[in-house]
This record gives structure tokens, sequence and C-alpha cells, in this order.
């Protein structure tokens, strides 16, 4: 039959294709030896070796089938080869993983590939989602003797042991979270001399590669203090630039740059090792009332101007999301895609850098001000704090409302829901910071940035909840 005659007419080409496979395998088993005995005479080839390991790690997951894999480790894309068309699932990672090494450089120190290959770990870590399912909080606990008035910012240190937050007060201090003992850093309302601030603080963000908290506020200055310093310490820097308040501060996970907003309309980039401003980025047109990041480079601010922006500093560029009514007084970045807004006008808004509309959103009407937002970092909730004192938590994600039955139009529907009841806080709620383990809260007397809304009746004081999810 003419079927047969085709097959024992292939066969001699199989026979070749698997004879010259099994010397491919041959040879680079040799190559791998070789560069073992090589690279075991010196330190950099042991640096060599841990990083085409940790490259080999980072590739587990590849298929042999999928020949676009090689884009993710930032090559072109080529046409394959018969090498490459017959190559196993082990040989394509030993070639994706010299090829990553080379691109890192072959002159480098071995110190220097081993730290890309960790921020490059670090890196894909972020870019995984993950589900949060079953958010409750624990009892409140307010500590109320650190700030005269009323408390304008908090953050976390990465264990969730200390919150450092600022205040009306011009005073920075540090809390500990367990036993609520603090050490307060100088400040006083118009007294240059002091050693702080000599204006109200709006914003602070812990440094912990450098040992740093940045602070700043009405004064224009941004200031460096080492967070484990003793009460009564005297900030160690200044940094000075912005003709505005400065309403946000936030720093790269590395400590290499620090990121600023402020009233004048401008972003600042300044770089922490030289401590110099090395780029101020322009584009909106009213002042600047908040700030976040979560992605290397790519800061998100809104502003006055009833807009939210998405910078990408290396491009030197930004989108523009405009659907608010009011000004935009939080936002907060829950993944590398994914981010929120709130505003005056009661709406918080889920946007993604690939579209101007919002994915979702989620109103709670022209008399509930947002004052303040914090997301589970890579996760699917964010919590929103309202100048009338309720502290909320949303769900984002596709299908039905908690309680409600699916319909067909569900499935693919982006959605926010509140997966919790409003939790009274006694305050303004000018503040949030997520931990994993806790949610502290900034509460005053009145909003942050104005006395628009004042009772007397309420506290001034740093709010803590312990937190507890499970994620999916």
């Amino acid at each position: 039959p003419p079927f047969r005659a085709q097959a024992h007419a292939l066969a001699p080409i199989a026979m070749v294709l698997k004879k010259r496979k099994r010397a491919e395998v041959g040879g680079l088993s040799a190559v791998a030896k070789a560069a073992r005995r090589k690279g075991s005479s010196g330190a950099n080839g042991a640096a060599e070796q841990r990083g085409a390991a940790a490259a080999v790690a980072l590739d587990a997951n590849v298929d042999s089938d999928d020949e676009a894999s090689s884009d993710d480790m930032g090559g072109a894309a080529a046409p394959a080869s018969d090498e490459e068309f017959f190559e196993t699932p082990d040989e394509k990672r030993v070639r994706l993983a010299k090829e990553y090494l080379g691109k890192l450089g072959a002159e480098k120190p071995g110190e220097d590939i081993q730290q890309q290959l960790s921020r490059d770990v670090n890196d894909q870590a972020k870019r995984t989602k993950v589900i949060v399912e079953d958010v409750k909080l624990g009892e409140q606990r307010i500590h109320k003797q650190g700030h005269r008035f009323a408390v304008t910012c908090v953050c976390l240190s990465s264990d969730d042991t200390t919150a450092y937050t600022g205040g009306k007060d011009c005073t920075v201090v540090r809390w500990d979270v367990e036993t609520g003992k603090k050490a307060v850093f100088p400040g006083s309302r118009n007294r240059f001399d002091c050693g702080g601030h000599f204006e109200q603080v709006l914003s602070v963000c812990l440094i912990e590669p450098r040992s740093l908290l940045a602070s700043v506020g009405v004064d224009r200055v941004v200031r460096f203090w080492d967070h484990r310093a003793p009460h009564r310490s005297s900030c160690q820097d200044t940094l000075s630039g912005h003709t505005g308040s400065i309403t946000g501060v936030v720093a790269e996970a590395d400590g290499s740059q620090l990121y600023t907003s402020s009233m004048d309309k401008s972003l600042k980039l300044w770089d922490l090792r030289t401590k110099r401003c090395v780029d101020t980025l322009f584009g909106h047109v009213s002042g600047i009332g908040c700030l976040d990041m979560f992605t290397k480079g790519r800061p998100v601010t809104g502003g006055t101007d009833k807009t939210v922006r998405l910078w990408k500093v290396d491009k030197e560029t930004h989108l523009m999301f405009n659907r608010h009514a009011y000004a935009v007084d939080a936002v907060t970045v829950a993944d590398q895609d994914r981010f929120l807004s709130g505003s005056q006008d009661g709406n918080i808004h889920l946007w993604s850098h690939a579209s101007k509309k919002p994915l979702a959103t989620a109103t709670l009407g022209a008399n509930h001000w947002i004052t303040a937002l914090s997301a589970v970092r890579r996760g699917n909730v964010v919590f929103g704090g309202t100048v009338d004192g309720k502290l909320r938590c949303w769900r984002f994600g596709r299908g039905p409302a908690v309680g409600e039955e699916q319909t067909p139009g569900d499935k693919g529907l982006l959605r926010m829901t509140e997966v919790m009841e409003p939790v009274s806080v006694p305050g303004c709620i000018n503040a949030i910071a997520v931990g994993r383990k806790v949610v502290a809260c900034a509460v005053g007397k009145e909003h942050r940035l104005g006395r628009w809304y004042y009772d007397r009746s309420q506290k001034n004081g740093l709010l803590l909840m312990p937190l507890s999810y499970h994620e999916g």
C-alpha cells in the first residue's frame, strides 16, 4: 500500500534525526561539565553556576511547545531551527538560561549577576496575582497619646511590628504595634531649629534597604530619619526643590530612588545615593494630592484637576484617566496591571493601563467623600475610608456579588462588591496601611488637607485592627 511505502521511505530520515539529537545532547553535557570545571576555579565561576541554576529555576515551568517563551527572558522572537524544534524540555531550559546569562553580560562580576537575578525573581513574584478570600478584621485598638492634632499619614514595616505616623502637630511618631510604645521625632510649627518639620506632616515612607524613614509636608522639605533612632532624635538629612506643599512620598523596593508629589503640580524623582533630584515630571494642571507605587518606575498620582495619571518614568510619558467629577484624594496600586482611585464625588474606580475607561466602579454617593485607599498587594481586595469615619472593604472580580444568583452575563463581568459591613472609626480616616496581619488607620478630627469637616467629639490617633484572610 502507498502509506506503507511512505513509512519505509521516511524511516532513514527519522534515524538520522535521532542520531543527531543524541549527539547534541552529548555535546551539551560535555559543555556543562567543562563549565563546571572552569567555574570551580574562582568565585566568579561559582557565581555564574548559581546564576545559571537560578535562571533554570525561573524557567522550570516552560513547556517545550511554547516557542514564544524566550520573549519572557528579554530575547527577540526568531524562526525555530531544526535543533530547537526537536529539543527536549531540559535542553530548552538550558538554552534559555545561557541566553539569559549572556544578556546579563559575561564581563560583569559574579556579585552583580547575583543581584540582578534576585531583582528579576522579585519582579516575577510581583507579577503573580492572588485571590483574597474570607477577609476579617479583629477588635479595634486606638493609640491617641502620640499626636496632639489630626494624624495625616501612616506606614507599616514589612514585618508589621512597627508603624510610623505623621500629624498636623508637625511631629513623626514611631509605634510598637504590639505594645503601643512610642518614640516621637521632633517637630514644631514655625520653629526652624527644632530638628524636624516646622509645618504639618502629610506623608511618610519607610525605606528599609537604607534604614531610613522619609517624611514630607507643608514645609516643602523631604526629611530623612533613622527609623531606629531613640526618642527626640533629629532628622539626618533634607532635600529641597518643591515650591508647594509635598503631599506624597514613595520609594522603590530596592531603596535606590524616591518619588514625591506636590501641590506645585510636579512629580519629582530623587536619587538616594547622591541625594539629588534627577528628574521633574509635569502633567497635572493643578496640585497633586496623592501618590502610590508598586512597580518600579510606574508611580500613580491623583490631583485636584480630577484626573488620575500613570507615569512611565523611563519613557518620560504618562497615561491620563479622567472619569471623576471632583478632586481625586486617594490612589492605590493593587498589582502591575490594576490600580484604584477615590474622589470627593464618592466613587471608587478600578483602572488598567490598557483601558481609558474604568474596569469597575463602586459608588457611595456624593455625601461620602473618599479620603483614603489601600489595596492588598497583588490581591483583589481594597480598603477604603471616608470622611464620616467608615472603613469599608471591597473585592473586585468576575461573577455575581455575594448572596446574588449568577446570570448568563455575570461570568465575564468585572465588578466591585463589599465583602464586609462598614466599620465605624472614631474620626476621619486620613490614611490606611494594609499589612499581612494588621490594618493601620490614621484618624483625626478633621481632613488631612483642611478643616472642611471638624468634629470635636472624634479622636486623633493611630487605629490598629488585626487582619486575617486566605490567599487562593
